[in-house]
């Protein structure tokens, strides 16, 4: 079965990172929400598009330079303000691992991530994404953590650049993405997932092909074809 992961959440329908979007995602089927981290100045995990957010009437400023009550007047509606990872956390309760693909733009907002996690009871349960060296103090940390690396290269990636990580999936955009490729990783025991897949026929061309999970803004349209549901009644493509 191929895994439909959203990225940022239901961006279709609200912005991206926010409580309604991951909800959204969540109740269309998604498998994974791929959620984007970063620790502010006073030690938040919090998510946030990118890594440079402007206040009102400042600059662009890095979000580890802010705190979290500088970002929470940044939005006036509440419910699509910039959320903490506790507050996404507690949308789970007890109920198991919550279903994210946590990406951190440094190691230590995906240490501090992690250290969450752990103290939640989901310690190496949850899939991180992100630089090598972020990957790679996630790594050092624990020989158990759950890792998606990319690779941005039309060439297939030599086993020797990725077994010290130890990732679980390799990803790719879905350009670079072809049968060979895919063949080629799970005969190194990777699973593979192709990035940015938008477009309903590259949604199916790519599972047809074997590939182990797609991530998209497109999360119902993803959802319905990995369901069987897909148009024209489409089911069987979805078959790996």
């Amino acid at each position: 079965m191929t895994l439909s992961i959203a990225l940022r959440g239901d961006t279709a329908r609200f912005p991206g990172n926010t409580l309604p979007a991951l909800r959204s995602a969540w109740r269309a089927g998604a498998d994974l929400v791929k959620i984007d981290v970063h620790l502010t100045s006073d030690g938040y995990s919090v998510l946030v598009d990118e890594r440079l957010v402007a206040l009102p009437g400042s600059p662009p400023r890095p979000v580890d330079g802010l705190t979290l009550a500088d970002l929470a007047g940044l939005r006036d509606d509440v419910e699509r303000r910039i959320p903490t990872l506790m507050e996404v956390l507690a949308e789970f309760g007890a109920h198991g691992p919550p279903p994210l693909l946590v990406g951190a733009d440094t190691p230590r907002a995906a240490l501090a991530a992690d250290t969450l996690l752990r103290e939640r009871g989901f310690g190496d349960q949850v899939l991180f994404t992100g630089s090598a060296e972020t990957l790679g103090a996630l790594r050092a940390k624990s020989p158990a953590a759950r890792l998606l690396a990319a690779w941005e290269q039309p060439d297939i990636p030599p086993d020797e650049a990725v077994r010290a990580l130890g990732p679980e999936f390799l990803c790719a955009h879905h350009t670079l993405v072809t049968r060979e490729a895919v063949d080629e990783m799970h005969r190194f025991g990777y699973r593979v997932t192709a990035w940015a897949v938008n477009e309903f026929p590259e949604m199916a061309r790519l599972i047809g092909m074997g590939v182990d999970a797609l991530a998209t803004e497109r999360i119902a349209d993803l959802v319905s074809l990995t369901s069987g549901r897909g148009r024209g009644g489409a089911t069987a493509v979805g078959a790996v």
